[in-house]
């Protein structure tokens, strides 16, 4: 895939995040793995402080994993460490989406896991959801805390912040980013309601290996 053709896609599901109510303004940023050079993370992923309603392709910038230019004379977000972090970490990961969606922001201010409760809790996002203590925006202490809270999962919390969202693609990333937020409403839902049933040992158990095989 060419960067032009990146960079669109990248643009495309920014776009698509904002009008699924996943984020609101110009908080969050999406990025997709560019490839690599000479041992270096290369991604395409949204500036910093812009609209996306207002971006065109040509916005979208490819940089390395120290925030070092490839295409695109723009400024990278800020959370460009933590993407280039997870890209790293996961090999598996080809797309990475921080979001603040209203229930799962929720659940960030909560700070508590979310256990496995849903099927597709555990098929899409690899099962219960933990929470990364907090840290400040940018910082290399989110990072950390970040990756490790992901671990082999397509999503975590990101405490008193919002949401962390990876997939194969641009397209599965989103799509964790709506599970996620499918599941802190069913979540939060079930709590008001008074009783929360995690699902039964064994079908967890069953579930997690059919995600294992998925990825």
């Amino acid at each position: 895939m060419t960067f032009e053709t990146l960079r669109a896609q990248v643009l495309e599901t920014a776009q698509a995040m904002l009008a699924a109510g996943l984020t609101v303004g110009d908080s969050g940023n999406v990025s997709a793995r560019a490839g690599d050079a000479e041992g270096r993370v290369l991604l395409a992923i949204t500036p910093h402080g812009r609209y996306y309603d207002a971006l065109s392709p040509d916005d979208i910038v490819v940089v390395d994993e120290e925030g070092e230019p490839v295409e695109g004379d723009g400024i990278p977000s800020v959370e460009l460490l933590l993407h280039a972090a997870v890209y790293r970490a996961r090999p598996d990961v080809g797309a990475v989406i921080h979001a603040h969606p209203p229930i799962s922001s929720a659940m960030a201010v909560v700070g508590k896991p979310i256990p496995p409760i849903l099927e597709d809790q555990m098929i899409f996002l690899g099962g219960q959801i933990e929470v990364a203590p907090h840290a400040m925006t940018g910082s290399e202490e989110l990072v950390e805390r970040a990756v490790k809270a992901l671990g082999e999962r397509n999503a975590c919390l990101l405490a008193n912040h919002g949401a962390l969202a990876v997939g194969a693609n641009l397209k599965a990333a989103l799509v964790a980013c709506q599970y996620l937020e499918k599941l802190a409403m069913a979540f939060l839902y079930a709590t008001w309601a008074g009783q929360v049933n995690v699902l039964p040992p064994e079908v967890v158990e069953a579930e997690a290996a059919f995600f294992k095989m998925r990825g």
